[in-house]
């Protein structure tokens, strides 16, 4: 017979060390993976990883294994009954941290507020995931999978109105710094409740994961992952502060990007595309790009309009020296 869902705080079992481990090694991944993406946003790499094949899985893959552990966690804390107040505490602050990162975005980044990324798919996967946790195997594995295959066999119009995008069952996609609709993600979160069922039911298995096999390298993996929700909200001020304040200092680097921010390469590329001779395309787009790249402020500082502008600028400059 299943435990009831809830029970008491003291009842509640102690973590498995290894998923802290693994949360821990997600948070670096993430960590990286954002680094990366702020050194494209600033100009000092010609290169912005969230639009290359190899970024996009790679954010798939980082996002996917903090939901996996979440629907792990959510198995290892109602194995004797989910404890109400841990429960709810941690909700709280998933979902509370989610607003945070929603207005904060919306005021710095409006045109690609986040309005459901990771930590909203959190917070309501776990609520969704409750009514599973003490729900057969089979269940659960059977609802994971339609959760998964549900954006590739559900289409109807009105999923793509914006306020339905949270869904994932929209054709168009949103603009957005980070997009995780409930599905496929919830399938996720079940199938992490899946893999901790069978685990339990694997003492081998199980003790394991429950036992610390702790060296250096893993006590601070885990103590990362113990901490991991205040880490992903301060990693990316800090980072882009840095290298905001780096920026203001040594002026603009152009170590491993070029000076224009990458405009002459992606102008060339986009005017050979459309049927011009190379040589006319490289020679156009080097003087527009050297043009802008002249100016100051340096170009990874300005905002959209004021680039666009100083771009016009350069045209009607290149067109002047027969450039164009």
């Amino acid at each position: 017979m299943n435990a009831p869902l809830l029970r008491p705080i003291h009842e509640f079992h102690r973590r498995w060390p290894a998923l802290d481990v693994a949360r821990g090694l997600a948070i670096i991944a993430m960590i990286l993976f954002h680094f990366t993406w702020d050194l494209g946003f600033f100009g000092i790499v010609d290169y912005d990883i969230s639009f290359t094949p190899e970024g996009r899985l790679l954010a798939h893959c980082i996002a996917g294994s903090f939901l996996f552990i979440v629907g792990m966690s959510l198995a290892l804390a109602a194995r004797n009954g989910l404890p109400v107040k841990p429960y709810l505490r941690r909700l709280r602050y998933v979902a509370g941290a989610a607003i945070i990162v929603s207005i904060g975005t919306f005021f710095t980044m409006p045109d690609d507020w986040i309005f459901f990324g990771v930590l909203h798919c959190i917070a309501l996967s776990s609520l969704l995931a409750l009514p599973f946790l003490s729900a057969p195997i089979v269940l659960i594995a059977a609802s994971a999978a339609l959760s998964i295959a549900a954006p590739f066999f559900i289409y109807f119009p009105i999923f793509d109105k914006p306020w339905l995008f949270w869904l994932g069952l929209n054709h168009v996609l949103p603009r957005t710094n980070d997009y995780v609709p409930l599905f496929p993600w919830l399938g996720v979160v079940l199938s992490g409740v899946v893999v901790a069922r069978w685990i339990e039911k694997k003492p081998g298995i199980s003790e394991w994961f429950q036992r610390p096999r702790f060296t250096l390298i893993s006590r601070n993996l885990a103590r990362l992952g113990r901490f991991s929700l205040p880490i992903y909200l301060l990693h990316q001020p800090i980072l882009m502060g840095l290298l905001w304040t780096l920026l203001s200092v040594v002026g603009p680097l152009h170590l491993f990007a070029a000076s224009d921010g990458g405009f002459a390469k992606a102008c060339t590329t986009s005017c050979v595309a459309a049927g011009n001779k190379t040589g006319k395309c490289v020679s156009s787009c080097s003087c527009v790009g050297n043009e802008i790249a002249t100016k100051t402020p340096p170009v990874a500082t300005l905002p959209e309009a004021e680039l666009n502008r100083r771009i016009d600028d350069a045209i009607l400059i290149c067109r002047g020296k027969g450039a164009l």
